[in-house]
């Protein structure tokens, strides 16, 4: 929202000041549909911004845990997914978290769920614990 609410304020308000925009934020710019920017002007900028605000509000956030950093194609294939798993709309926040091993952990309505190797080792710590005393004796 930042990034399109600076790029419309540059357009209709003080085309002399110019944010520097990174070449990814300038790629997300330039992948929204036409009629979409088409339908911002000087006086509906402000309204149109939060009804938006407003409606991403209102939504869902999947936040998931990864134990490497992604890339765009890599969101895209995420984002392709969860859509078609949760067939509805909301938000995906990714984050990185070195902490895990292997597999991942989301949050989903404020319940949290690790599917990591790490949940797993730490589930079965006493089990695999018992088993490496057995070689110690």
């Amino acid at each position: 929202m930042r990034i399109l609410r600076s790029h419309f304020n540059q357009i209709f308000f003080s085309p002399a000041e110019s944010e520097q925009l990174t070449p990814d934020d300038l790629a997300w710019l330039n992948s929204l549909p036409k009629p979409f920017l088409e339908q911002f002007n000087q006086n509906n900028l402000s309204q149109i911004m939060t009804d938006l605000e407003n409606n991403i509000s209102k939504l869902q956030v999947l936040i998931l845990y990864l134990p490497f950093e992604v890339n765009d194609r890599i969101v895209e294939q995420i984002g392709q997914k969860t859509r078609i798993i949760f067939s509805q709309l909301l938000l995906l926040d990714i984050k990185y978290d070195p902490s895990l091993i292997a597999g991942c952990a989301l949050v989903w309505k404020g319940i949290l769920r690790d599917y990591s190797l790490k949940a797993k080792i730490e589930q079965e710590k006493a089990q695999i614990l018992e088993s490496f005393k057995k070689y110690l004796r």
